[in-house]
């Protein structure tokens, strides 16, 4: 039996009442299960089970897989170190982006028998098929793993080529009805249609993670995907989690008209970027059921963007906003404060300009040097970290050095960037006329409690 664990966070993030299924688990589970093992999945953000519980859901897992994202990585280590005291005999791999890129100090806290770095489909597998056999690890590539007293490295494992190898996620596993947003039932299945991004942007770790080339599952199998959780799921919203799903303006076409052909009776969302996108594409993602995109903006200072090498003109930003909302398509604008240089006015310049801008939704959140960017890189070579407490990295707490603000300074430009936007009669007015008001007053509500929360917290 293999078991695998999304591991709950601090109390404070638990309350932000925002969980989604962990995706890469569920992948990670239908690879070991088309590979013939036993495989199950403890969803801790959202079952929230004590430790006591946990270890009795293990039984005799043979082999315990955790993930780890920046904020839970103490809590992934932790989780390790019960285990392991509960069953020694336990293998404990870690995996997820932030032990990908700091495997080392994951094994040096004695409770973990190896790391699985990058994509983890192929390195579990091979994992699974060696320990079930007590065959040794060695070779493995991917996989940081100890050995007596050293750590054995056999170098990177290459990117998958052909992502429609990978059998669809399990999400049989998983405590479906657990999942919500702002309180409301999640009826959004998330789908990974590709993976990589060339644009390396410094505070990404994707170019780190998933490589910097574009792949992408072929049109026919994200269709047969969708199709397939229609009929086991009865899914009719698709949160589509490419980075930039409109990369391939062809594929995309392709999934589009797929869609309206096989008479897929779905609403749809995706990321993209203002330089990727035009009205014909746009039109086409309407007709098939696309309802809102989100658009990285990040800032309205060109010094800033040209720093976190963004690459966009913003000259075509309103225009991607305009007519992404002229084709009957929601927006959600993302923005980012704090940048090491930005001044109070830098910063009030980018939250005048996402309320000119008038996207439907916003999100703001302060810049973070996650491990495995270049940004964090940078920011410790050049001493502007102020806090290596990865429970701190949630990009609503200041952990980045600025020269210009205090972290006080930070938190209060975040708290009136949501209340600014959020907060506007005119917003307000408008999704009632909308008929979209319950869902408006729920992300007020959910951004005022977050807010108040940071403000309390220091």
């Amino acid at each position: 039996m293999i078991t695998l664990i999304n591991p709950s966070s601090d109390v404070e993030t638990r309350k932000i009442r925002f969980s989604t299924p962990p995706l890469g688990l569920a992948y990670l589970a239908s690879s070991l299960r088309e590979a013939g093992f036993r495989v199950g999945i403890i969803d801790n953000m959202v079952e929230n089970l004590g430790f006591e519980e946990l270890v009795g859901r293990l039984g005799n897992s043979l082999i315990v897989g955790i993930t780890s994202t920046t904020p839970t990585f103490k809590s992934a280590l932790r989780y390790a170190e019960v285990i392991k005291k509960a069953i020694p005999e336990a293998f404990v791999i870690l995996g997820g982006v932030h032990a990908s890129f700091m495997p080392v100090k994951a094994l040096k806290s004695g409770n973990v028998d190896a790391v699985c770095v990058g994509e983890g489909e192929k390195t579990m597998v091979e994992v699974a098929e060696r320990i079930e056999k007590s065959k040794s690890l060695e070779g493995v590539r991917g996989l940081y793993y100890r050995e007596g007293s050293r750590i054995v490295f056999w170098g990177e494992r290459p990117f998958s080529e052909n992502l429609d190898e990978i059998p669809f996620p399990a999400y049989d596993l998983l405590p479906m009805d657990r999942y919500s947003v702002v309180g409301m039932k999640l009826e959004h299945f998330p789908v990974v249609t590709s993976r990589g991004c060339p644009f390396g942007c410094i505070y990404c770790a994707t170019s780190a993670f998933m490589g910097t080339r574009f792949r992408n599952k072929s049109a026919r199998y994200v269709l047969d995907e969708l199709e397939w959780l229609g009929e086991k799921f009865g899914a009719r919203n698709i949160a589509i989690s490419d980075d930039t799903f409109t990369l391939n303006r062809k594929r995309v076409q392709e999934i589009c008209r797929g869609i309206r052909e096989r008479g897929l009776d779905i609403n749809w969302s995706c990321s993209s970027r203002v330089d990727t996108v035009n009205r014909e594409i746009l039109e086409e993602m309407r007709k098939s059921g696309c309802d809102l995109i989100y658009y990285g903006v990040e800032s309205a200072n060109e010094n800033v963007l040209r720093f976190y090498r963004k690459k966009i003109d913003m000259s075509k930003v309103k225009r991607a906003v305009d007519v992404t909302k002229k084709a009957g398509i929601a927006v959600v604008a993302s923005f980012i404060l704090g940048a090491p240089m930005e001044t109070r006015e830098d910063c009030m310049r980018t939250i005048n300009y996402a309320i000119k801008l008038n996207p439907d939704y916003a999100q703001f959140s302060l810049l973070t040097p996650y491990p495995g960017t270049e940004l964090y890189d940078m920011a410790e070579k050049s001493g502007w970290i102020l806090t290596k407490d990865f429970d701190r990295y949630t990009a609503a707490k200041p952990v980045l050095k600025n020269f210009h603000l205090s972290p006080d300074e930070l938190k209060n430009l975040l708290s009136y960037a949501y209340r600014r936007f959020y907060l506007r009669p005119s917003y307000l007015i408008r999704k009632v006329l909308e008929g979209n008001a319950s869902v408006a007053l729920s992300f007020v509500r959910t951004a005022l409690r977050n807010i108040l929360k940071h403000q309390r917290v220091g």
